[in-house]
């Protein structure tokens, strides 16, 4: 179910899940009750969270920072360590990075997603990440502007009919097609068409990937993401639904796609020919390559390459249900508040029109053009400071190490609020005025780059950062100079309001965004 609300589910499942919620919080209550270990013998200031930490992760940051400072500890089942100071996180992201590769995922799952790169750790995370990376090379980028070419004009052409019949422009479910059929189509040879139109199959279940959860179901959620192994035992052991992140039946219409497709992506790759030169068949012919190079070394009696470009099949599979839901997900999120940003800013979007026309010589912009577009850019980066899509990164410490005063102890999580560092004063002055300036060549140089984190930093940053740049800036490209967006009295919000946002994840909206579109004269 992608929306859940608990008071409508069957009598028998709200009981299981009051057992299962009760379960949960007697464990946690012994575990933070008896537990002995605290945060002050590592130099850090030590906090019981209390009825906070029911709130929004983010309500949490925010009152603790302001409360107790840039860096503060509290408890909930294991140690956590809260940080927005930039001398720790450089620490935890990129300099002793090998100590801190694994995160801690809110999510358990029995998808074969939970084997995606996003949520791996140790060894296996560096042998994926070997072998995904290739995929996103310039060369392969270049190769899919053409989809992504065709997608943004059909997007254009959605935007001028909405502008002519004056209807509000339903953002996220617009923008959410748009990148739903470039993934279908540039990843895995995928015909989709349903722009401006109600979804198709593929998109319907990318957007329903993950579970939505009414505020109580989210409450709940979060208590019992507090013990993994009691998670675990809920959604794995027990099959409760409710407590599985990934929607079943997505799951199910996904795997079963990406099942067929790779068997015939594995016989086109021991044909040889006509091959597809799209991201799965990229990753088949990794995986082939990879188990001939296991399986020679095994004939020859040599150790294995650690770093051995191969995977299993299930991991295969949670590569491409990952990579459906992450191009989906972040860029049209990313786009819609980039076009809300620019219906309340019409003189920033006015600035962004003249400079598309000053470069673009063409119907469509080339891969060296799109480099150019400097203040686009600029707008897209300043968006992305105000709304993170995942504004959360965190990870496990392998080892204890202690930086300066601050000893970080085995097993201790490490959370870095994005949208703390993003917004703290010290770092972006005014931090709540939409300002793209910020990200001009001469502001940023004197600026640390510890401070722009939307992608995440260091060995784990984002490995699709590149495609959504370019899915972004094709899209407005095509977009704005068509049409622009306005805010009016009968839009979400309206003029002088503002988007309401909360933290389930990823980032969302308390209500769909709709925006008035204009022809241009």
């Amino acid at each position: 179910m992608a929306i859940t609300d608990i008071l409508d589910l069957s009598p028998s499942v709200s009981v299981s899940l009051l057992l299962a919620t009760s379960i949960v919080l007697l464990y946690l209550l012994y575990t933070n009750l008896f537990g002995k270990e605290r945060w002050e013998k590592y130099g850090v200031k030590h906090v019981s969270l209390g009825r906070l930490a029911l709130q929004d992760f983010r309500i949490i940051a925010s009152t603790l920072f302001t409360q107790h400072g840039d860096t503060v500890g509290f408890k909930l089942n294991k140690l956590n360590l809260l940080t927005r100071d930039l001398e720790l996180v450089k620490q935890v992201m990129v300099k002793d990075f090998s100590n801190f590769v694994d995160r801690s995922t809110l999510m358990t799952t029995n998808s074969a997603m939970e084997t995606g790169l996003f949520f791996l750790g140790g060894k296996a995370w560096k042998r994926i990440r070997y072998v995904l990376t290739p995929s996103f090379s310039t060369g392969k980028l270049k190769n899919i502007c053409q989809n992504i070419e065709e997608s943004a004009q059909k997007l254009a052409t959605v935007f001028e009919e909405m502008a002519r019949k004056q209807t509000l422009l339903p953002v996220k479910h617009i923008t959410g097609q748009f990148t739903s059929e470039i993934i279908a189509r540039s990843e895995f040879g995928l015909r989709t068409d349903c722009l401006g139109k109600d979804d198709d199959e593929f998109t319907h279940h990318v957007k329903n990937l993950f579970q939505i959860y009414s505020k109580l179901g989210n409450m709940i959620m979060q208590i019992a993401a507090r013990s993994k192994r009691l998670h675990c035992f809920l959604a794995r052991t027990l099959g409760i639904s409710f407590f599985d992140s990934v929607d079943k039946r997505a799951d199910q219409y996904f795997s079963s796609i990406v099942q067929t497709l790779v068997t015939q992506r594995v016989e086109l790759e021991h044909n040889g020919t006509n091959k597809p030169t799209d991201l799965l068949q990229s990753l088949v012919a990794a995986k082939l390559a990879g188990d001939k190079e296991v399986a020679d070394n095994s004939s020859n009696g040599e150790a294995k390459d650690k770093t051995v470009k191969t995977m299993s099949d299930r991991e295969l599979l949670g590569q491409c249900i990952l990579i459906i839901f992450a191009g989906f997900e972040t860029t049209a999120t990313t786009l819609q508040f980039c076009l809300y940003l620019l219906a309340k800013h019409p003189e920033i979007q006015e600035k962004v029109y003249q400079e598309i026309c000053s470069v673009v010589a063409s119907d469509s912009p080339t891969y060296e053009e799109l480099g150019q577009l400097t203040y686009m850019e600029q707008v897209i980066n300043e968006t992305l400071r105000f709304y993170s899509p995942l504004p959360l990164v965190s990870r496990i410490a392998t080892e204890t190490r202690t930086y300066g005063n601050i000893t970080i102890p085995k097993n201790a999580v490490v959370f870095v609020l994005l949208e703390e560092i993003m917004k703290d004063p010290k770092n972006y002055p005014n931090p709540e005025k939409f300002d793209p300036d910020r990200f001009s060549p001469e502001n940023s140089k004197h600026r640390d780059p510890m401070t722009f984190l939307p992608f995440g930093y260091g060995p784990r940053l984002c490995i699709g950062m590149r495609l959504a740049y370019l899915e972004l800036k094709i899209g407005f490209v095509h977009v704005l100079r068509k049409v622009k967006v306005e805010l009016s009295e009968r839009t979400e919000p309206s003029v002088g309001g503002d988007a309401s946002t909360f933290f389930q994840g990823i980032l969302l909206v308390e209500k769909p965004i709709h925006l008035e579109v204009k022809l241009r004269e």
